[in-house]
């Protein structure tokens, strides 16, 4: 099924309104920070080990959700020591209940219901990787995070260099947005090497006899996803960029991503693994140039845009005076969280959810799919 995008075209827009539109996007970025923060291409996982906990998985949701904030210590591929703030969730068969995350600099942060410190659920579960935007947070998405865990999935979530919220000893650099036909794979790498260090010691963590994450991971499913500047970041990692390709990530979702470098650098035309882009009516500086990276994709592919939504729409602001689970009940936030999980549920777990996938929604602008590869 396909609709149609009422933005203009990306190749359309006038010098002018290209940039009007940094203006808007550059700000949003810098305020959603402020505010916090082996390939598959079919619909069935590469590997169906142990295909009776999946049903289970999904028989037992709503899952009660685990969480855990720690300071997670590497070392990045030239062996500078990094120590960057993590949020993990997850099911945990222990009670959540409600929890006041801490918001910056003091100020009282989202409600929502978890259970600090709570053990793993027994079992091996899908793993997902969250990127945060550029200025965000690890825990700028949390309406979302704990909705994926609820699901069944083991979120982890850590800040980023350029994150508000992580002490740099030198100058960040200005990110020149607007300069994005000039971008190479080694603009924002760190981002790279961080996700990639994150995933090794999640399953090294899973190995590991005396970890709490001791074979709760299932390492054959395994997806990523993440906002504005994390949506570049997992496109990177899908294959956007050759260098940084990560064939442990099997399906990918990007959220309002910051793709334009991809529109005529990288090698978007060779991501095969599944990717879902989300975009919205008033994010105009991000989703007019969502359709030619969509266009390039050649795994199976969604692409949708919510009516009246923007850039902030995929951040704790949208749950303002709400909690996590009165958040995702209705609007936006609601269609954002249940095309996440649905297309999740597809491409790792092998669950049918054709009929939310394929058709679309009349709530949505427009909704853009394609189910199969472009090789088969």
């Amino acid at each position: 099924m396909s609709g149609s995008l009422r933005q203009p075209e990306a190749a359309n827009l006038t010098h002018r309104t290209q940039r009007r539109h940094w203006l808007v996007i550059i700000g949003g970025l810098l305020f959603c920070g402020i505010v916090s923060t082996a390939q598959a291409q079919n619909t069935t996982p590469a590997d169906t080990k142990k295909p009776e906990a999946v049903p289970a998985l999904v028989a037992e949701r709503p899952h009660q959700v685990g969480y855990r904030r720690q300071d997670f210590k590497f070392a990045n591929t030239a062996g500078e020591q990094r120590t960057r703030q993590l949020d993990l969730w997850y099911p945990t068969q222990e009670a959540e209940q409600r929890y006041d995350y801490k918001g910056p600099l003091g100020i009282k942060g989202q409600v929502g219901f978890a259970k600090e410190g709570a053990a793993v659920a027994p079992g091996e579960h899908p793993l997902l990787l969250f990127s945060h935007g550029f200025l965000g947070t690890s825990d700028q998405t949390i309406f979302l995070t704990e909705a994926c865990a609820r699901a069944g999935y083991i979120v982890a979530s850590m800040n980023h260099a350029d994150s508000l919220g992580t002490r740099r000893l030198r100058k960040l650099e200005p990110p020149q947005f607007g300069d994005y036909a000039n971008w190479t794979d080694e603009k924002f790498r760190d981002r790279q090497e961080d996700v990639t260090a994150l995933l090794n010691q999640m399953l090294e963590w899973n190995k590991a006899a005396d970890s709490p994450w001791s074979g709760r991971i299932d390492a054959a499913r395994i997806g990523g996803f993440g906002h504005s500047l994390g949506g570049y970041t997992v496109l990177g990692m899908a294959g956007g960029w050759k260098s940084w390709k990560e064939p442990r990530i099997k399906a990918a979702v990007l959220l309002s991503p910051y793709a334009h470098p991809f529109i005529s650098q990288g090698d978007a035309s060779n991501v095969s693994i599944p990717v879902m882009l989300q975009g919205g009516t008033l994010d105009v500086g991000i989703t007019p140039f969502l359709m030619p990276v969509y266009r390039k994709l050649s795994g199976p592919k969604v692409l949708l845009v919510l009516k009246n939504e923007t850039h902030f729409g995929w951040t704790n602001l949208i749950s303002l005076g709400k909690t996590t689970k009165d958040c995702v009940t209705d609007g936006n936030a609601e269609l954002m969280t249940n095309y996440t999980i649905d297309f999740f549920d597809q491409h790792l777990l092998g669950i049918d959810r054709s009929a939310v996938l394929e058709k679309g929604n009349s709530r949505l602008e427009s909704y853009h799919f394609e189910p199969k590869s472009r090789n088969n």
